[in-house]
């Protein structure tokens, strides 16, 4: 499988980073070694989070550093970043091509539209799984994004009640990505 976690360094997200970092990380144990993956970090601007002679990788290490070295702050651009993790899916050379999106859903920052996003992943055999980390007082939080970002493609939504749960939610999505692909 080709997996892009798509993860959101909006300023909103910044108490939140330790656990979607041990989420990557628990994403990436559960999964096959023979998985290639890759990061896209955003904010205001969308940024891949390896380096630019590693596009992919199956270590946690790597996957873990591409996300804990992007800075936490700013504005969200989280439609350009489903848009640009769509183009990098595409080199992969696994059939199967899922992405992982991480976020709380708000967008006040992209250049291109939901209504883009959706036309374009509804399209697609690609696999989009959101996971909504927010609290009900996060003004950026839009779980109807994630919602319909999801259901375009045949993924699913999942929204912790705490941002401990997204190890386990992460987990799950390793397993059922492993489950469908077998």
């Amino acid at each position: 499988v080709t997996v892009g976690l798509v993860v959101d360094h909006s300023g909103s997200m910044k108490p939140k980073m330790a656990d979607v970092i041990a989420a990557a990380g628990a994403f990436v144990r559960s999964s096959s070694p023979e998985d290639e993956m890759f990061v896209v970090n955003f904010n205001e601007k969308v940024s891949l989070g390896l380096p630019d002679f590693l596009p992919f990788s199956n270590r946690s290490e790597d996957l873990g550093a591409a996300i804990a070295n992007a800075p936490t702050l700013g504005q969200t651009a989280l439609y350009d970043a489903v848009f640009e993790a769509r183009k990098r899916l595409r080199t992969g050379s696994r059939e199967k091509k899922v992405l992982i999106v991480i976020s709380d859903g708000g967008d006040n920052a992209s250049a291109h539209s939901l209504a883009e996003v959706l036309n374009l992943a509804g399209q697609s055999t690609i696999l989009v799984y959101t996971i909504g980390i927010f609290i009900n007082e996060d003004p950026d939080r839009n779980p109807g994004v994630l919602r319909r970002l999801a259901a375009a493609t045949g993924g699913e939504a999942f929204f912790p009640g705490e941002t401990n749960e997204v190890v386990a939610i992460c987990e799950r999505i390793a397993r059922d990505i492993r489950h469908q692909y077998t």
